[in-house]
């Protein structure tokens, strides 16, 4: 910096700035940069969009993205400068921009104005084109062993199936349902991933338990790499009991209290604690009542070791051993009772 004059309108005896006096530089210095016309790519159909080669985001605004694109292509000068943005006009895919700029420049307060053109250019992801095709890799059998699945058994499991696709879909584009179809024995539904598919069993699963079996179909080859294409159809089945049902399970009789992937947990009424099977020992396990055949009766007699209460159906006197945690009960009591092979458990 010198005390010449300045190149550009003359005035001397004056600090230059790059050869410029003050007023001379802050008219000529740009704030930031930004190109005249900037074009976005994004999928018609989910709105994500392609940068740098990769389809990115789901379902987002179309005035967001022009915002990050103008974001994205602002080069700025000044550090601290403040930027406001704004949407002048549209006219379908061609939107026109305002930039304003305001920074402090050698102690002034500057606004300066930059107009831009942004374009949005529509095409189809590659998701969303296998999607629009019925493209899916697997489909789940949605089944009940040896009865007809519940109403409220599907609604439970499409809403858990929603929910883990909405949530796989940010690192899994083909985590949709391609086809759902009704079918005699249950729901079929056809999912664009095979891991997509894999996880949602594992929900189901742990929500219902059950049993799962995995048949891979080939389906034809692919020309480009030569290899074979497979379709993977997976039954999953909802065990043939419910929780509060009665098992008999190796002599032992028991009603269901929870469910999961690992097994099932029931509380062993000979042995009055809660015992778990596995799912491999699945077929050992018989379903002996529900919480329908459950009935009520009265305690008509207690002694110090026993107690006596009336078959809810004959009404004849029947003789029980007085188990621990029963110490409570008096004469006059009603009590429900499940009757299984002649024999007589009370439930509390």
């Amino acid at each position: 910096m010198g005390r010449n004059f300045c190149i550009k309108c003359g005035r001397s005896n004056t600090q230059l700035f790059k050869g410029l006096c003050k007023e001379c530089f802050l008219k000529e210095y740009e704030l930031l940069k930004a190109p005249e016309k900037i074009e976005v790519e994004i999928c018609a159909h989910c709105n994500s969009q392609l940068i740098n080669g990769k389809w990115i985001g789901r379902s987002i605004p179309e005035d967001e993205i022009i915002y990050r694109a103008l974001e994205n292509n602002i080069d700025r000068k000044v550090e601290d400068s403040i930027i406001d943005l704004e949407i002048l006009q549209k006219k379908g895919t061609i939107s026109s921009c305002l930039i304003r700029a305001k920074a402090k420049v050698l102690g002034e307060e500057i606004t300066q104005d930059y107009y831009t053109e942004v374009r949005l250019k529509k095409s189809a992801c590659p998701y969303c084109s296998k999607y629009k095709s019925g493209y899916y890799e697997a489909v789940i059998q949605l089944r009940a062993h040896e009865r007809s699945l519940e109403t409220d058994e599907i609604k439970r499991a499409e809403n858990l199936i929603h929910k883990k696709l909405e949530k796989l879909w940010e690192k899994d584009k083909l985590a949709y349902i391609a086809r759902r179809t009704q079918q005699k024995e249950g729901v079929d539904y056809y999912i664009g991933s095979y891991k997509a598919a894999k996880k949602i069993i594992a929900s189901l699963r742990e929500e219902f338990g059950g049993i799962v079996k995995e048949s891979p179909r080939l389906m034809g080859r692919d020309k480009s790499t030569g290899k074979n294409i497979y379709r993977v159809w997976i039954s999953f089945k909802l065990p043939k009991f419910k929780e509060g049902d009665f098992i008999s399970y190796k002599s032992r009789v028991g009603v269901i209290k929870a469910m999961d992937a690992h097994g099932i947990l029931f509380y062993d009424l000979d042995r009055l604690k809660m015992s778990t099977v596995l799912w491999r020992e699945y077929q050992d396990i018989k379903r002996i009542a529900t919480q329908d055949d459950v009935k009520k009766t009265t305690i008509t007699a207690i002694s110090p070791k026993g107690m006596q209460i009336l078959d809810p159906i004959t009404y004849e006197p029947i003789d029980l051993d007085l188990k621990p945690g029963m110490e409570k009960l008096k004469i006059g009591d009603e009590v429900s009772v499940i009757q299984v092979d002649n024999k007589t458990y009370i439930l509390w």
